[in-house]
């Protein structure tokens, strides 16, 4: 797939955002929300079952946000302060998913130049799962899949992830179906695009509107 068409795809979504996915959450525009997929906000899995559990969590919100079968983009960054060791992580990644560098910008929070590679797969339930292992493990970051039709993205982080959704709508029903796995101490967030906002209206549970308020509550602290 050209390069070229990869960047007019993520224009045509998201026309003011950088792929930098550990700056998404600063993204306008977005209807945007966080889980977190361990207990107690750990980072890591205290034993092989939980680490299942984990990996099962990431697969059923990523199918959720981009859904089963969708055709998607795949995009990683690589950036000139890389290590030798990430590099070779990164160019295996490359060749494994056919992956093609092209759109190249300056971050001017980070400070840094990147170079984004990107190739079109089709997002399945337990297709990606090594590479989910890599993200858990801080192996590798800012890893985004982004679905070609709606512009939904999904983000893992290293004991959850970062979604996006095309309407406030979806965002909620994501939520409705996920709430139990928000953040509470104040990593979490709920953003949504103001002008779509205008004329949405959706309801939800009792205990999904609490934990959101929970969210809220916390992230303004």
């Amino acid at each position: 797939m050209d390069k070229v068409v990869f960047q007019a795809d993520w224009r045509r979504f998201h026309a003011n955002t950088q792929p930098v996915g550990h700056l998404l959450r600063e993204a306008e525009g977005w209807n945007l929300t966080r889980f977190h997929f361990l207990p107690n906000d750990r980072r890591l899995a205290a034993d092989h079952d939980e680490l299942r559990s984990l990996l099962e969590r990431y697969n059923r919100v990523a199918t959720a946000t981009l859904g089963e079968d969708a055709s998607c983009w795949l995009i990683i960054l690589q950036s000139p302060n890389q290590d030798r060791r990430l590099g070779q992580r990164l160019e295996r990644i490359k060749s494994r998913y056919g992956l093609q560098p092209g759109w190249s910008f300056f971050n001017a929070t980070d400070n840094l130049s990147y170079q984004v590679c990107a190739g079109e797969v089709t997002w399945r339930t337990d297709s990606f799962n090594r590479l989910l292992l890599n993200v858990y493990q801080t192996e590798l970051w800012d890893v985004l899949w982004m679905n070609r039709e709606t512009g939904a993205v999904f983000r893992p982080y290293d004991a959850g992830a970062d979604i996006s959704q095309p309407t406030p709508n979806d965002l909620i029903a994501r939520i409705s179906s996920f709430y139990g796995w928000m953040p509470t101490n104040g990593h979490g967030f709920i953003h949504f695009n103001a002008a779509q906002m205008a004329t949405a209206k959706f309801q939800v549970t009792k205990p999904c509107a609490e934990a959101i308020q929970k969210v809220i509550a916390a992230e303004k602290k």
